[in-house]
């Protein structure tokens, strides 16, 4: 559910990003941009488009392994009709004492007897050239609205890679941010998962650095693996924000009430790689 918001965030501009720093005492932090709107969400929201590819990025799957994608729900594309691409914050961004989670739902297929995984990643809109060396993943299972459900076998904290895709938006580079571990772990057939893996550049040399999420609102998505219908192992409408510092737990990110204000958010651009287990 949504708390009273204690962060101004950044609004629906389409400018360079500014200096941030902490605010008054009274709230947890300000970002400071162009545009100041107290009590909106922590979304960005502006026209943006990009070309078509016409196939899966290269950083889905294994280091040195082929066939070991097991899933990418595609590209960021504002250029999407009705229900442009929109982008949450996801991150720890510690020296201005923000941080917000994005848990993005995916099913693993009834078919087989799950997934080894070894890695996973997100895509994120950044004005951050570099990240802290290791990043806290996390996979769940049963969260609702207002509740985080129970933790899932893949969890920790691993090395973190930050590499650009070629994309960008309001402003902002898009990053993958991809963890790796050594051991698997396994995914039950035909179970449900949400995943999360925190970015972050929490030392003080990071100041100013912001962390949003990408969406993806393309049915199906653009790249999307395995390609076919929408929602073939990413789940649509499904995704939740949980956040103190913007005053959010485990509330919805899609639709007209939810964290993003009705604009996109109903999935976002994220992948898992490692081997299905026939």
């Amino acid at each position: 559910m949504k708390k009273t918001m204690l962060l101004v965030a950044l609004v629906a501009v389409l400018l360079p990003f500014v200096a941030v720093s902490a605010a008054a005492q009274d709230v947890k932090a300000t970002v400071q941009e162009y545009v100041l709107v107290p009590g909106t969400a922590p979304v960005m929201s502006i026209s943006f488009a990009q070309p078509d590819a016409t196939k899966p990025p290269s950083y889905c799957g294994e280091k040195g392994k082929k066939n070991t994608c097991l899933m990418y729900t595609g590209d960021f594309n504002y250029n999407n009709g009705s229900s442009p691409a929109n982008g949450l914050f996801n991150g720890d961004s510690s020296p201005l004492g923000i941080t917000a989670y994005v848990y993005s739902a995916f099913k693993v297929p009834k078919k087989g007897k799950g997934w080894d995984v070894t890695d996973m990643f997100i895509n994120t809109l950044s004005n951050s050239s570099g990240v802290d060396a290791t990043a806290p993943y996390d996979t769940r299972t049963g969260v609702t609205s207002g509740s985080g459900g129970k933790e899932g076998p893949c969890h920790g904290t691993a090395a973190e890679t930050w590499a650009a895709t070629g994309r960008t938006g309001f402003s902002l580079t898009e990053y993958t941010d991809k963890v790796e571990w050594s051991k698997s772990c396994t995914l039950k057939a035909g179970t449900t998962y949400w995943m999360n893996i925190l970015t972050g550049c929490t030392t003080s040399s990071c100041n100013g650095d912001l962390f949003y999420e990408s969406d993806e609102e393309s049915q199906p998505g653009i790249n999307q693996y395995p390609a076919g219908k929408s929602g073939e192992y990413g789940v649509w409408d499904d995704q939740y924000f949980n956040s103190s510092s913007f005053g959010y737990t485990w509330a919805p990110t899609w639709g007209s009430s939810g964290a993003c204000g009705g604009t996109g958010c109903d999935q976002f651009s994220f992948g898992i790689s490692g081997t299905a287990i026939k």
